[in-house]
């Protein structure tokens, strides 16, 4: 009776442990993620750094405002991979995610803060109109009043955008929200002929849009971009859910110029055995640096 009730019961266990594991779809590993936008033919432009206050404390700032921070060097090669792939055609980059939990924002705002030091013109512009500012993280006070009129906040293109201080040439266009009429504020065209206005006053626009498991506000903005790209996270991201969102992407003709791996621990510092120079030989910063990364699939995957 012993023997058989512990069958019994090995049996019902592993039969419980299959069901979990049928129903758990994330995808738990770097490896696994980057295994599944391989698949899907979504290049891979860079796996980023577990950064603690981005990730468990919201009352901190993920945005590494040191210059010489050793996890801002993953960002930069992500920039330098984004610009590789894209060249100058990727200019106003989207950056957005699956879900709510794959540290999108602070992706955002380090690939901003990499791009500024590498002496970009760099705009970053919060339009997740349903959340409010987290100008904070790059210690800027916006207008608390912006959110009464953000038609007239974005009419006003020269108060609107603010510098941000401590990094040279990276300015940020915070969000008047949290607004009820998310949707209509992103297709008005005060912020549209603004975001069209970026294009010729920057080197660089990167665009922090809500996740699309959340609304689809980022494809409202996705004519004005050269692109998006997909941030996605091990343990969070899933399988389905990222799958779904590449076959929306596709069926929209929505450009994704690649996707990032986020949130990995004990990543070691990448090194940069070239130096990376402009294309006219100026120093500038938009060539191309020696890239030892995960091989891009393709220039247009979608």
């Amino acid at each position: 009776i012993i023997g058989l009730g512990g069958g019994v019961g090995l049996v019902a266990g592993l039969g419980v442990i299959l069901l979990l594991a049928l129903i758990d779809d994330r995808l738990h590993t770097p490896q696994e993620l980057r295994d599944s936008l391989v698949d899907r033919e979504v290049p891979v432009l860079g796996q980023l750094p577990f950064i603690y206050s981005s990730l468990y404390r919201e009352d901190l700032s993920p945005a590494l405002l040191d210059g010489d921070a050793g996890d801002l060097s993953f960002y930069e090669r992500f920039r330098s991979n984004l610009r590789r792939l894209g060249s100058d055609v990727s200019k106003v980059v989207m950056i957005t995610s699956v879900s709510n939990e794959e540290g999108k924002s602070a992706t955002a705002y380090n690939l901003a803060i990499a791009s500024a030091q590498a002496g970009k013109r760099t705009l970053l512009v919060e339009a997740d109109l349903r959340s409010p500012s987290k100008a904070q993280w790059l210690e800027v006070t916006p207008n608390p009043n912006n959110h009464l009129e953000p038609l007239r906040f974005y009419n006003n293109r020269t108060d609107a955008v603010s510098l941000v201080p401590g990094v040279a040439n990276l300015y940020l266009l915070p969000s008047p929200g949290p607004q009820r009429q998310a949707a209509a504020i992103m297709e008005s065209s005060e912020l549209q002929l603004l975001l069209k206005d970026a294009r010729g006053r920057y080197d660089m626009v990167i665009i922090d849009s809500p996740s699309l498991s959340r609304c689809n506000d980022a494809l409202l903005l996705e004519s004005l971009t050269d692109g998006l790209v997909l941030i996605t996270r091990p343990g969070f991201t899933r399988s389905s859910l990222l799958n779904e969102a590449i076959d929306q992407l596709s069926d929209a003709e929505v450009p994704v110029l690649g996707a990032v791996v986020n949130g990995i621990e004990d990543l070691v510092a990448p090194t940069v055995d070239i130096p990376e120079t402009d294309n006219n030989g100026d120093g500038n910063g938009s060539g191309n640096a020696d890239i030892r990364e995960i091989p891009v699939l393709r220039e247009n995957p979608i």
